[in-house]
């Protein structure tokens, strides 16, 4: 089946104002005589002189929470620990007694009382129902007396950090709904431009819903599963691309692993979850399949293990990467990873890191130094951590944030959503070129046109997947 968009402002080459695709892949570009040739053989569709980028990409989302985060008791905003009980009072009404309360997005940082939250507080207002809360990070939770009865789980503040709070994730019920919250995400992922993902540490769960689904999946979604989930699939727009594994923590929970102490927590250096020889061991088995391996490494000190696994493997991606000293810096350009996935909204949801890291906070974040050190970054939301919509993030990256990191520039700052999130799927094609699938997104207003401080208000009016539209009212006549 061919396809025409005509009157296209297409992104990097301003001169073509015509696609044609063919069987859901660009088949070439040009101006209007190029338009003209196919009339009367092939559908079109008026663009009406509006910027054609190519799709989006969120290389680094947690897909399954993201869903089920439609249907938990969201927190986030929340300011004390007694607006946090009311919001747990009001879920345990509302569902009933011995019903699973599950929340996520508050952080300890912004209460009043400046403190952690405790299994006593949540059973004081919910005793007959068993309660998880999600830190914002998504690397601590605290958990009230039944559910850690339930859980098989002990803690005496009913604090669970990193591991243990993963296995209670994972014995806590999905909703009934799971599938269709799945593929209603998926949509809202298309309504922002993003036609490909990557679900980070994925569970046999989340497969097998998407692996169902697949014949209805709006965009492409790529798996980089839990290690005891690992399997080999590519089926559609479903593909295993990997597995996913944590180095270390969060700067939020004080578990990302520091080479010095915290500043505000004198003799923590947070938690080193992963040595090299482990990345080597995972990341040689998926070498084999031709697969990789992606580390979440947050601090200094887990980078360093990540180094110590280059010099031997290749097939890694880093994830975070946010404390990047100098001298790390400098290492890493000589043993480069596949791509770095990274997240510009942390410049601003971060904005206490200061009293975490003294004087290093100068090299948190610093996406400046790392592209013109030559690396391959690719941006994500690591949603529901941070907010899924990508000109958000893009936003951030060129101010700054509330960090003030050194700014990137807007052809730098689409590159990180595009061309580099594509290597970081595992895909080698170039985006929006002749061979590769027409995924494409007709934007409301130009990039390159507005203010900085605008760009968060750009939205997608058209999204196409395989030359098809899964968001919009674009009609091809």
């Amino acid at each position: 089946m061919l396809r025409v968009i005509e009157n296209a402002r297409v992104m990097g080459s301003y001169h073509n104002s015509c696609i044609v695709i063919e069987n859901g892949v660009i088949k070439e570009f040009g101006g209007s005589s190029l338009c003209d040739k196919y009339r009367g053989v092939a559908k079109y569709l008026d663009a009406q002189g509006k910027v054609v980028i190519p799709g989006l990409i969120d290389s680094h989302m947690h897909l399954s929470s993201y869903a089920v985060g439609k249907v938990r008791l969201d927190l986030r905003g929340v300011t004390s620990i007694e607006d946090l009980k009311e919001a747990v009072r009001s879920r345990a009404l509302s569902l009933g007694e011995s019903k699973w309360i599950v929340g996520m997005g508050w952080d300890h940082e912004q209460f009043r009382e400046k403190r952690l939250p405790n299994r006593f507080d949540l059973d004081e207002v919910a005793p007959n129902n068993p309660v998880l809360l999600i830190r914002v990070c998504g690397h601590m939770g605290v958990a009230n007396t039944l559910a850690l009865r339930k859980l098989g789980l002990e803690s005496e503040e009913g604090h669970l950090y990193e591991d243990r709070l993963y296995e209670a994730l994972k014995r806590v019920p999905k909703p009934p709904n799971y599938r269709d919250l799945l593929l209603d995400s998926l949509y809202d992922l298309a309504s922002y431009g993003i036609t490909r993902i990557c679900s980070m540490s994925v569970l046999r769960e989340e497969l097998d819903a998407l692996l169902h689904l697949r014949e209805r999946l709006p965009i492409w979604v790529h798996l980089f599963m839990s290690e005891e989930d690992y399997t080999r699939v590519e089926d559609g727009r479903v593909s295993v691309e990997g597995i996913k594994v944590f180095a270390d923590g969060s700067f939020g929970a004080r578990t990302a692993a520091l080479r010095e102490d915290y500043a505000d927590d004198p003799g923590n250096r947070g938690v080193l979850l992963k040595r090299s020889g482990e990345l080597v061991r995972l990341a040689k088995v998926l070498e084999e399949d031709g697969k990789m391996l992606a580390v979440h490494a947050i601090g200094d000190r887990a980078l360093e293990e990540v180094l110590g696994a280059l010099k031997l493997v290749k097939n890694i991606r880093v994830e975070h990467a946010s404390l990047m000293p100098p001298d790390l810096l400098q290492e890493f350009k000589n043993r480069q990873p596949v791509v770095f996935a990274v997240q510009p909204h942390f410049t601003i949801s971060d904005s206490w890191l200061e009293e975490r890291l003294g004087d290093r906070v100068k090299y948190a974040y610093n996406y400046r130094a790392m592209i013109e050190a030559g690396f391959t970054l690719a941006g994500s939301s690591d949603a529901p951590i941070e907010p899924v919509n990508p000109w958000i993030s893009i936003g951030a990256a060129l101010t700054g944030g509330l960090l003030g990191v050194p700014p990137l520039a807007i052809d730098e700052a689409l590159e990180m959503y595009t061309s580099s999130g594509l290597r970081a799927c595992g895909v080698k094609k170039a985006p929006l070129s002749p061979g590769s699938p027409a995924d494409l997104v007709i934007l409301d207003e130009s990039p390159w046109h507005l203010n900085k401080l605008d760009i968060p208000g750009i939205r997608a009016l058209l999204t196409f997947v395989e030359g098809n539209v899964v968001y919009g009212e674009g009609k091809w006549y």
